[in-house]
């Protein structure tokens, strides 16, 4: 246990100091030249990677070691967005992320350390991301392009999968990272408007052969929930298109008898189940039952919840329609519940389901006590029905209409959050529960108290101190589940834990500069309160393998140094242009967004991103001609040059700059000047003042935002 521990204490202390460093640099303090800058990254680049060589004589720390590399391959990362930032290249670029990937992936191959695997993976998909999707431009994509992508990127991940699953490659996150992309990217095919209806087909039997496999020939609980939800959700997004198609009275009438179709098929498929199988009582075959009845229930209910409620107003036509559908969920769906205990599971499940979805519908439109009264009946089902995902589903239920009906009477939202989380921190701790309720609770609990910490906003002061409370809870729990050595309930404070330091990052009551500091005091403490315990419990570490840094330092070494030769051409490359480009000075209209890496920025428009009266494709490497105007701005001369051929007999002038780009598509051109990393919160100001932006452009046409000017 203190060896966990201990470990788990230089792990935070070490995601803090990563935090702090990232919160820093996306601060752009103004205070700071980009020499200064970059030689404060570089140098803490130069600490993680000497950390973990002096750490790599400590064999009983062979795991800190290790880690401290991990980080410096992290910190890489956030040097190279520095970079970005400090010479506007585009915020999130696609290039930000390969650059990243280059070494990290070396450090993969090379050591063959899970936590390497995990971040090139991640890695990649995001540079497949924001290249499909950037984050500063608007690309015009085809229906056909998306989907030739989202199988490319499925097939991709099918394959990693496979070499996983097979023992080929020994990765475990990447063996379900894997397939939780490939399916992901298989369901957003589906949705793609190309080939008629051959995307949903392919979608469907692909789904379907995916549920028989995990089913029968290759049982796997988690894959078998994954594949079902999806297909459950693809169901009901195309039940929601078609009701806005063909909104009727004949519509409602077909879906509602679809819902009984779907509940008796599930009846039907479970029955046959308990029939062929050979272990009808191991957890396996109840585990699957029970799954495959909740995600029934789910779609079922849904569709027939919204198709009876449909056909209601349709009928009605009046507001009696929302009192009718009140008492219709208790008495109608409710009451079948509770009273006729010899009802199949699914009727019943769904039953409910129903009666909760109409039930929370109305109660939310109605005043007066009608609440108060579902609220009591929610209880009445959670003592009568023990069933766990009952319990579960009356849970969910019973807080969201609470916490809806208290915010209108209590003086602000801040006091619900507060009740939520006393009242499910205490449900938590009631023993008598069983673990899954009180699991769920706990997410509760934390939840609430997590958006407590961005709702309050009374005082800067009340905010810290929510802030503060929720950091220290949480990372008491940690310790404590910990020494429970209860691994569920780690991970779910683990995940709050870490989603608290995201969601600060977007917090703008107190400055990125402030948090940075917190956040170093922070990690400070717990590296000193971990050695100060390392020291004081004299453990007895087990022999462990030699740290990373001990068994492969010549090819580490190499694969550190190229990221110190990437940083430095970086530089170089960026300061020349600076230093020899021509200067031209360009219109712009600019709107505020911020980076996660690289802090606040504003996105600029150019005149000169649209080539009028043309006709290019998207994805075309393009060179552009500028020419000085009369006012000493520059503008689209008329001419281009794609792939050496000219658009016409082009004669240069004097004045006459040709810069690179890139065509998106409908004309237009994105030539990597258009974002613009401002110091936090002066970005509105930014937006208000400037109108041309200063460029430097050097021989080979590549450009370089310089600064804005209002005049």
């Amino acid at each position: 246990m203190q060896q966990n521990g201990v470990r788990t204490g230089y792990f935070l202390a070490i995601s803090l100091l990563l935090s702090s460093v990232m919160y820093f640099f996306a601060s752009n303090w103004s205070l700071m030249a980009r020499e200064q800058k970059i030689g404060v990254s570089v140098a803490i680049l130069v600490l993680f990677y000497l950390l973990s060589y002096g750490l790599s004589f400590v064999k009983r720390h062979s795991f800190l070691s290790n880690w401290l590399l991990v980080a410096g391959s992290l910190a890489f990362g956030i040097s190279v967005a520095l970079l970005g930032q400090i010479y506007n290249s585009h915020a999130d670029s696609y290039m930000l992320f390969v650059v990243w990937l280059i070494p990290n992936l070396l450090f993969a191959i090379f050591t063959r350390y899970q936590p390497f695997y995990v971040t090139s993976y991640v890695l990649a998909h995001l540079a497949i991301y924001f290249f499909l999707d950037p984050s500063v431009v608007h690309v015009t994509r085809e229906d056909v392009w998306w989907f030739m992508m989202y199988w490319l990127i499925a097939l991709g991940n099918i394959i990693l999968f496979w070499l996983t699953s097979t023992g080929k490659w020994h990765s475990k996150p990447i063996y379900y990272l894997s397939f939780l992309t490939f399916s992901v990217s298989l369901f957003g095919s589906s949705f793609t408007e190309v080939y008629g209806p051959l995307p949903e087909l392919l979608y469907v039997l692909t789904g379907g052969i995916l549920f028989v496999t995990f089913l029968k020939w290759v049982p796997s609980r988690g894959f078998l929930i994954v594949t079902a939800s999806l297909l459950s959700l693809f169901v009901l997004i195309k039940f929601i298109s078609y009701m806005v198609i063909y909104f009727s009275e004949g519509f409602f009438v077909l879906m509602l008898l679809l819902t009984v179709l779907i509940v008796w098929g599930a009846v039907v498929g479970i029955n046959w189940l308990r029939k062929e199988s050979t272990h009808q009582k191991s957890k396996w075959v109840v585990f699957f039952q029970e799954a495959f009845t909740v995600l029934v229930t789910t779609i079922a209910a849904s569709i027939g919840a919204i198709s009876l409620a449909g056909l209601l107003f349709l009928i009605m036509e009046d507001e009696r329609v929302i009192d009718f559908l009140f008492f219709l969920s208790l008495i109608g769906f409710l009451g079948p519940v509770l009273f006729i205990r010899t009802m199949n599971a699914t009727v019943r499940y769904t039953l409910l389901t129903m009666g909760y979805m109409l039930g929370v519908a109305s109660v939310l439109f109605l005043e007066g006590a009608y609440w108060i009264i579902f609220l009591l009946v929610l209880v009445y089902v959670w003592i009568s029905v023990p069933a766990i995902p009952v319990r579960l589903l009356t849970q969910l239920t019973f807080l969201a209409v609470l916490a809806t009906k208290l915010d209108e009477y209590l003086p602000s939202f801040e006091y619900v959050l507060l009740i939520l989380f006393v009242t499910q921190l205490a449900m938590h701790y009631v023993k008598q529960l069983p673990v899954v309720l009180q699991n769920s609770s706990l997410v509760y609990a934390l939840l609430s108290l997590l958006i407590l910490t961005e709702e309050y906003s009374q005082s800067l002061a009340g905010n810290v101190v929510v802030n503060l409370a929720f950091f220290l809870f949480s990372t008491y729990l940690l310790y404590r589940t910990l020494h429970q050595q209860n691994r569920v309930r780690f991970g779910i404070v683990l995940g709050f834990w870490f989603a608290f330091l995201l969601m600060k990052y977007y917090d703008m009551l107190w400055s990125l500069l402030h948090k940075s500091l917190s956040l170093l005091l922070l990690s400070l403490v717990f590296f000193i309160a971990t050695l100060w315990w390392d020291r004081r419990s004299k453990i007895e570490w087990p022999n462990s393998e030699p740290s990373i840094f001990t068994r492969k330092a010549l090819v580490l070494l190499p694969v550190i140094l190229l990221q110190f030769v990437l940083i430095g051409y970086q530089v170089w490359s960026s300061e020349t242009i600076l230093a020899n480009g021509k200067t031209v000075k360009l219109e712009l209209v600019p709107i505020d967004p911020r980076s996660l890496l690289q802090g606040d920025y504003v996105i600029l428009g150019y005149t000169i991103s649209t080539l009028d009266q043309e006709d290019i494709e998207s994805g075309e490497k393009i060179r552009v001609v500028l020419r000085q105007q009369a006012n000493g701005l520059y503008s689209y001369s008329g001419f281009y040059e794609i792939e050496g051929q000219w658009n016409r007999t082009y004669e240069p002038q004097s004045s006459d700059v040709v810069i690179n780009g890139n065509t998106i598509g409908s004309n237009r051109v994105e030539y990597g000047i258009e974002s613009y990393f401002v110091p936090e919160g002066t970005g509105l100001e930014v937006e208000r003042n400037a109108k041309y932006a200063i460029v430097k452009i050097g021989e080979r046409g590549d450009a370089i935002l310089e600064s804005l000017s209002n005049q």
